[in-house]
């Protein structure tokens, strides 16, 4: 009860009462930044349980519809709109969920069942099961928005698991490793295990024991894999390829000034910018090269990445300064130059085919967040 009226009143501080509440109060307000996020505010709004949907109606607040147009923006605005597209699709996500969760909650249109109801009042029903029966196939956002949210593992098992790991590797005489230095052994001792995990499952399935019934629970699907199936005869009759975004200028993030050990992060950030990406070399007869990889160029106040580009017939299995890859690469610094490069390959029909969108600065593209 008291766990109960903290939740519904939070206003409320540790000194409006003593002894047990003011306890329960301070464990409260230490906890709810972490336990009032998106995801239980919005499963919260969706859960079929009658219960629980009549407390909503009572205590929804603004903090809930900002939960889910927040979920609806990172979950399923298509991440390859950029501008004016990606505010108007966001924009009719959002209006449509509105307009279903009306139907949701007052018992109308495709939810004017009473046989689906009577099953969300069943104490052991699951509620994104019964989003998945009831309302993904039936509805275009609400459905999918509720089995993504209510279906999400909110316990704290993967943190336990991975804390196992940082303590069977931080321990003993290396229990002064620094937090890098643990991260990455973490990382090399999980994928042993990993491995170790897959190598036992061979072993299992040498003597004919290759699954149970329990594994498909655990995987959420059916004992005939119905989820797989559908989700593979969607992709076979809608095949997307995703489009690559490309802004044409150096961002704030690529301006940051480089260490004389250089800077792993950027590197990597600058390869997922440019990495892969083609342009005509100009002077050279407008040749086609490709960016294969970043290179760090140390000189004093001036320490830069530069785009290492190739063209057909490097090999990357010989060192770079071997005779035979002499010819087939070159080195670019990163500015206007290499971006006019980029724009005239894009602009031409081959390059149009690589389904690469270019932007300027100032058109209707925002930089990528710091």
């Amino acid at each position: 009860m008291l766990i109960s009226s903290a939740i519904q009143y939070p206003h409320r501080t540790a000194g409006d009462t003593t002894g047990i509440a003011a306890t329960v109060m301070q464990f409260w307000f230490k906890r709810k930044p972490r336990l009032l996020h998106d995801y239980s505010l919005a499963g919260y709004l969706l859960s079929p349980n009658p219960t629980i949907m009549a407390h909503v109606s009572d205590n929804k607040t603004l903090q809930h519809d900002g939960a889910v147009e927040r979920l609806i923006t990172k979950l399923l605005v298509d991440p390859s709109l950029v501008g004016n597209d990606w505010t108007i699709q966001r924009a009719n996500l959002i209006d449509t969920f509105y307009e279903e969760y009306g139907d949701f909650t007052n018992r109308r249109g495709v939810f004017d069942r009473e046989n689906i109801w009577i099953m969300a009042a069943d104490d052991n029903c699951k509620a994104y099961r019964w989003h998945f029966k009831y309302s993904y196939q039936q509805t275009k956002v609400l459905g999918k928005l509720a089995c993504l949210v209510l279906s999400k593992i909110l316990g704290i098992g993967t943190a336990e698991r991975n804390w196992k790991q940082v303590k069977a590797v931080k321990s003993g005489q290396r229990v002064n490793t620094s937090i890098d230095k643990t991260r990455k052994q973490v990382l090399i001792y999980a994928q042993y295990q990993q491995m170790r995990a897959q190598a036992r499952a061979m072993k299992l399935s040498a003597a004919g024991k290759l699954w149970e019934d329990k594994d498909f629970e655990g995987l959420k699907m059916d004992a005939y894999c119905k989820e797989i199936q559908m989700s593979l005869e969607e992709e076979i009759a809608e095949p997307e390829e995703p489009v690559r975004i490309l802004r044409l200028w150096k961002e704030k993030w690529e301006l940051k000034k480089i260490g004389p050990q250089g800077n792993q992060l950027l590197e990597a950030r600058l390869m997922s910018k440019y990495g892969g990406l083609k342009f005509c070399d100009i002077d050279k007869g407008n040749r086609v090269m490709t960016v294969i990889k970043m290179v760090f160029v140390k000189q004093r106040g001036k320490n830069a990445y530069h785009a290492f580009a190739a063209l057909p017939g490097y090999d990357p299995t010989i060192g770079d300064h071997e005779q035979a890859n002499d010819p087939y690469w070159q080195p670019w610094e990163i500015n206007e130059d290499l971006h006019d490069c980029m724009r005239t390959y894009y602009e031409t029909e081959e390059g149009k085919g690589d389904n690469v969108k270019v932007f300027d600065k100032g058109d209707d593209c925002q930089s990528e967040e710091e």
